[in-house]
């Protein structure tokens, strides 16, 4: 599912990079070891966040919520996702997906970052013969275009209140500026 989000965000114009966290093995945050953030795991995350302007985020659902792996990489972000937008993707193995959708908009919002109000799920009733529904298909293609749509929109629309200063005049942004 993710790679199709992928590809149509790619047609859009979009320049990407995948962050598997299957293959990038976070350590669990601990808030006082300042040592973690060294790490080559934890640099990759911050780096790739901090270069993105939007994002695809894709979960299976387990237990009515996001993979650990995604919570512990909410865990070891904030700036990097602020300002930014994300369209969420989920997989499940029989319901909706809408707890782990729920879930991460909700993680991304925390942020203080913006999801579209559109998303995607499937289950696995949703594939017959390898081949993923037709209409889910669909929405994912345009969840792919539309984070390239409105990524460089809220980033521009975030950077110019941040250019404004500290004061309530940028909103929340200002609570970003350094």
């Amino acid at each position: 599912m993710l790679e199709m989000a992928v590809e149509s965000a790619k047609e859009a114009g979009a320049e990407t990079r995948i962050v598997d966290l299957r293959e990038t093995v976070l350590p669990v945050l601990e808030p006082e070891n300042n040592e973690q953030g060294s790490t080559a795991p934890v640099r990759l995350i911050k780096e790739t966040a901090a270069w993105a302007d939007g994002f695809l985020l894709a979960t299976p659902e387990y237990h009515g919520n996001i993979s650990g792996a995604l919570k512990n990489w909410f865990d070891f972000l904030y700036r990097e996702l602020s300002g930014k937008v994300a369209g969420v993707l989920a997989m499940t193995g029989g319901g909706g997906g809408d707890m782990s959708i729920v879930s991460t908009k909700n993680s991304f919002h925390w942020c203080q970052g913006f999801t579209l109000p559109f998303h995607a799920a499937a289950s696995n009733a949703s594939w017959t013969g390898g081949e993923l529904d037709p209409k889910v298909r669909d929405r994912l293609v345009r969840l792919g275009r539309d984070v390239v749509r409105y990524a460089s929109v809220i980033r521009t629309a975030w950077d110019e209140a941040k250019a404004l200063g500290k004061g309530p005049e940028a909103g929340f942004a200002g609570f970003h500026v350094k």
